[in-house]
């Protein structure tokens, strides 16, 4: 199984909002995450925000300016 690793402005999970981190995935889990500290190969930027809810993470997209936002998940199902 291969490890993704995506990238993001914020990763939230529960209470805590962190601010330009890594989450590392590996099929349907999020095996890891740290903050982003300098470029590290094959990590793709999405931007934004990441929830990571029950091990799954989540990209959260929109919500601004009053529109409603969307999910799309990124661990595999």
């Amino acid at each position: 199984m291969d490890l993704r690793r995506v990238a993001a402005n914020y990763v939230v999970m529960g209470e805590r909002r962190m601010i330009n981190h890594v989450v590392e995935i590996m099929g349907s889990r999020v095996v890891n995450y740290y903050p982003l500290e300098g470029e590290i190969a094959l990590t793709e930027w999405l931007g934004g925000t990441i929830e990571i809810r029950e091990g799954k993470a989540y990209r959260i997209i929109g919500g601004k300016d009053g529109s409603p936002s969307r999910e799309e998940l990124l661990t595999q199902e």
